[in-house]
């Protein structure tokens, strides 16, 4: 009875020194998926970006795009203190513009305005989607979401 209560101590004592060392591997391992992640996103961006290229220096540059999963008719986007629409997006559709850095604002026939606080050098990326009623929207999005509505 006594030698089984030293193994027993030594055991419980080797499992208490480890339980720091196993959550600090998970801690590493939890740290390389996000640099996993966060490296599939910047080759993301990149390929984005060498699709549709930079913004000019000291310009802003717009990417409006519609899902090709996008039902519905065409969404015209429009600059919101005019008339004329700048695209009409058919599903599947992308289009960039290049403007001043600033406060712009856009609209669609059912929904506007759609304010953006534009940067110089920066690219910025408008979905215009129909909603279930069929009005149509403009959201703001990402480089990422852009790339995946392109590949469906």
């Amino acid at each position: 009875m006594r030698k089984s209560l030293p193994c027993s101590a030594l055991f419980a004592l080797l499992l208490a020194a480890s339980l720091p060392l196993a959550a600090q591997k998970v801690k590493i391992e939890n740290q390389g998926e996000a640099a996993i992640t966060a490296e599939a996103k910047a080759l993301s961006d990149a390929a984005v970006e060498d699709a549709i290229g930079k913004a000019p220096s000291g310009r802003s540059q717009i990417v409006f795009y519609r899902s090709s999963t996008s039902p519905g008719s065409a969404v015209a986007v429009r600059d919101a203190a005019g008339s004329t629409p700048i695209i009409s997006l058919d599903p599947g559709m992308y289009y960039v513009t290049v403007t001043t850095p600033g406060t712009h604002s856009y609209a669609t026939a059912d929904t506007g305005p759609f304010s953006m606080d534009l940067e110089p050098g920066r690219t910025y990326y408008v979905q215009a989607i129909r909603n279930k009623k069929g009005a149509t929207q403009l959201l703001q999005s990402n480089a990422d979401k852009f790339q995946r509505a392109a590949n469906h």
